[in-house]
C-alpha cells in the first residue's frame, strides 16, 4: 500500500512525499522503491539531479534483480550517464532486465547484438529479442521486424507433400527456395541472408536475418519482405509465419 501511496504522489508531482515514502520503504528493502529513488535523482526530480546517487540506488536494486533497475544501469553504461560508456556491462544489464519480458530492453539489446551480423548466437539472440519486443507492441520493433502484423491465411490448402517430409528434408527445401530465389537478389545488392530458425510445429515459422548493405534498410520489412514472404509461400503454402529482420 506504501509502494502505491508515494506511486499516487510521484503521478501528482509531489515529489517530497514519494521520495520520503520510497526511502522507507527502501530500508525495508523494497527494490521497486529503490529503482524509483534511482530515477528520480537520474532525472532531477524533487532532488538535484546526481548520476552518482541515481547509480547507487539502481545497484541496489539490481541485488534484488530489479528489471527497471536493470534497465537503467544499462542505459547509463550505454549513453555515458554519469559514468564511462562500457557496452559489455550495457549487455549485462539489459540482458537481466529481459529476463522480466522488460520490452524496452529488449528492443535496445536487440539493436545492440544485431548491429554486427557475423556471429549466428549473437544474431539469433538480437533477433529474439527484438521479435519480443515487436510482438509486444513496441512501435520501433514493429518497424524493424517484418512479419510481426501479417495475417496467416490458416484456411489455404496445405501442401501435403512438403508437411509429410522430416524437418531436416523441410529446411531442405527452404534453404535452397533462399539460395535460389532470394539469395542472389540480395548479394546483388551488397547484401545477404541468414537463416536464424526454422520451427516446424505447431506452425511453420521461419526466422531470416538480412546481412551486408540490407541490414537496417529502409524497405527491409516492406517491399522486400513481401517478396521472401511470397517465394516461400510458393515453396510451402500460405499457412506459415515469416520473420525477416
Amino acid at each position: 500500500m506504501k509502494h502505491q501511496e508515494a506511486l499516487k504522489a510521484y503521478r501528482a508531482k509531489d515529489y517530497t512525499t514519494a521520495l520520503s515514502m520510497w526511502e522507507e520503504e527502501a530500508k525495508h528493502k523494497s527494490d521497486q522503491a529503490m529503482a524509483n529513488l534511482g530515477l528520480m535523482y537520474l532525472k532531477g526530480e524533487g532532488v538535484t539531479k546526481d548520476f552518482s546517487k541515481a547509480k547507487a540506488w539502481f545497484e541496489k536494486g539490481s541485488e534484488f534483480d530489479n528489471d527497471s533497475a536493470n534497465y537503467n544501469l544499462a542505459l547509463m553504461y550505454q549513453s555515458k550517464i554519469g559514468v564511462e560508456e562500457d557496452m559489455d556491462k550495457a549487455v549485462e544489464y539489459f540482458r537481466r532486465a529481459t529476463r522480466h519480458n522488460h520490452q524496452l530492453a529488449n528492443f535496445r539489446l536487440g539493436l545492440i547484438l544485431l548491429k554486427d551480423r557475423t556471429q549466428e548466437a549473437q544474431v539469433k539472440e538480437g533477433f529474439e529479442c527484438m521479435l519480443s519486443a515487436a510482438k509486444a507492441g513496441h512501435a520501433m520493433a514493429k518497424i524493424q521486424m517484418g512479419g510481426v502484423d501479417r495475417e496467416i491465411n490458416t484456411s489455404a490448402t496445405p501442401n501435403q507433400l512438403f508437411r509429410a517430409k522430416s524437418v531436416d528434408e523441410q529446411l531442405e527445401v527452404v534453404t535452397d527456395a533462399i539460395d535460389r530465389y532470394i539469395r542472389p537478389m540480395l548479394i546483388k545488392d551488397g547484401g545477404n541472408i541468414m537463416i536464424i530458425d526454422y520451427i516446424a510445429e505447431p506452425q511453420i515459422e521461419i526466422r531470416l536475418a538480412y546481412q551486408g548493405a540490407c541490414a537496417g534498410c529502409s524497405l527491409s520489412a516492406t517491399s522486400t519482405y513481401d517478396l521472401i514472404n511470397n517465394t516461400l509461400m510458393q515453396v510451402i503454402d500460405e499457412n506459415i509465419q515469416v520473420y525477416v529482420i
